[in-house]
């Protein structure tokens, strides 16, 4: 793994990061899975669809996320179209191959993202492109229609500094398995299991569970590892 960390802020208008239980599910992660923003990333650097998942594994990266804009969500009106000539899940609809639905969208969205590639190279050559504000395919915050702007949070690579301590305060979201929360008066807590790894099959290998606060606040464990990043100390995965 290198020592050196890349940090971007991306955000959009909207947000849909669909949880994956059905076909038609229609509610949103509050933020993207591991995943889905290594597919962000893959946009930008325009790998080729299932090229990527080994340089994301979990011995050649590092990620991390923090939540800049307080989590909204709205209902959106969806239209869904048979092209299979099979049924959906939602309704029969054998004789309408149309069907309008409501999915949860994210709204005013807005987040760091924190990456570290044992590619140097690679690294070097996303750090290059959010620098000039390219990217080979257009970036969206979880479907197409969320078109997504981005650019550097800091002017170079930072160095990756692992510390150890207790009752800190955590600016990005945590992995629950692995730290303890000191819970705080008018803090919003959220707990969201989403997608972590996945396969050159597209099969999920691995699942993650964080800890999040919904108005992008601090949050404060009781001891464990983490990262200083600037003036941010970030929990990667």
């Amino acid at each position: 793994m290198t020592d050196k960390l890349l940090v971007f802020d991306i955000w959009g208008d909207y947000g849909y990061f669909r949880q994956g239980f059905t076909s038609t599910s229609t509610i949103t992660y509050p933020f993207p899975s591991r995943t889905s923003i290594t597919g962000l990333i893959s946009a930008i650097l325009g790998l080729e669809k299932d090229s990527y998942h080994d340089i994301f594994n979990e011995e050649n990266s590092k990620i991390g996320l923090r939540i800049l804009n307080p989590i909204k969500k709205m209902n959106i009106n969806l239209n869904y179209i048979n092209t299979k000539g099979n049924k959906f899940l939602l309704s029969d609809i054998s004789e309408n191959p149309r069907v309008q639905v409501q999915a949860e969208f994210l709204k005013d969205v807005k987040y760091r993202i924190y990456i570290s590639l044992k590619d140097t190279q690679l690294l070097n050559e996303l750090f290059e492109l959010i620098k000039n504000h390219k990217s080979v395919y257009t970036p969206c915050l979880g479907i197409s229609e969320c078109i997504a702007d981005f650019s550097l949070a800091y002017d170079d690579l930072l160095d990756l500094n692992k510390m150890t301590g207790e009752n800190i305060d955590i600016n990005s979201v945590i992995l629950k398995d692995n730290y303890k929360l000191v819970i705080e008066p008018n803090k919003k807590y959220g707990i969201t299991k989403s997608p972590g790894f996945m396969n050159s099959e597209r099969v999920v290998s691995k699942f993650l569970e964080f800890y999040y606060e919904e108005n992008g606040n601090t949050i404060q464990i009781e001891s464990g590892e983490y990262y200083s990043v600037g003036d941010e100390n970030v929990i990667l995965y």
